[in-house]
């Protein structure tokens, strides 16, 4: 249950590692048949926190969730282009989805954007069957898709991948 704490987004901290890596992997195992190795890149927030920006969603001291803010031609990165700025690993806890923490971690992401001088937001998302719950969230935020940079994983089922940018 989503404590009545309002929710705070900001840098993660190493204390804040471990519990976001398990909301990751709770967090695709809901929707996804996760691979071991991507298990284990959900868990290692410390490895992208030194190599991305990984911010946090809390309510008081509990971590919500996350995602990763990945700068093209870095580490995390696989879709940002030139000064893009690419959202990875966006994941709330699935017993608290729905109720605000999503949003409040974009509007950092977007805040973090702007104020490091980046011009534009990009990110994916996984469907198997079309456009759902996240889709509606970008697109409420300004998130507008791009379909010619849609792909489709590289993994079994092989999904639709959508392609959302954001000028920030």
């Amino acid at each position: 249950m989503l404590p009545t704490a309002r929710i705070t987004v900001d840098l993660a901290r190493a204390e804040d590692f471990e519990r976001a890596g398990e909301i990751g992997v709770a967090a695709y195992r809901a929707v996804l048949d996760l691979s071991e190795e991507y298990a284990d890149a959900l868990r290692d927030v410390a490895a992208r926190a030194a190599d991305a920006v990984v911010l946090v969603a809390r309510s008081g001291r509990e971590v919500l969730g996350s995602l990763t803010l990945a700068a093209a031609g870095g580490a995390y990165a696989q879709l940002a282009r030139g000064d893009e700025l690419e959202v990875r690993m966006f994941t709330v806890d699935p017993a608290v989805q729905r109720r605000g923490a999503g949003e409040a971690l974009l509007r950092g992401a977007v805040e973090w954007a702007q104020e490091q001088g980046y011009p534009a937001l990009v990110l994916s998302v996984v469907s198997s069957d079309g456009p759902g719950t996240p889709h509606r969230l970008y697109e409420r935020l300004g998130f507008r898709r791009v379909p010619s940079r849609d792909y489709v994983g590289d993994w079994e089922p092989h999904p639709q991948m959508w392609f959302y940018e954001l000028t920030v």
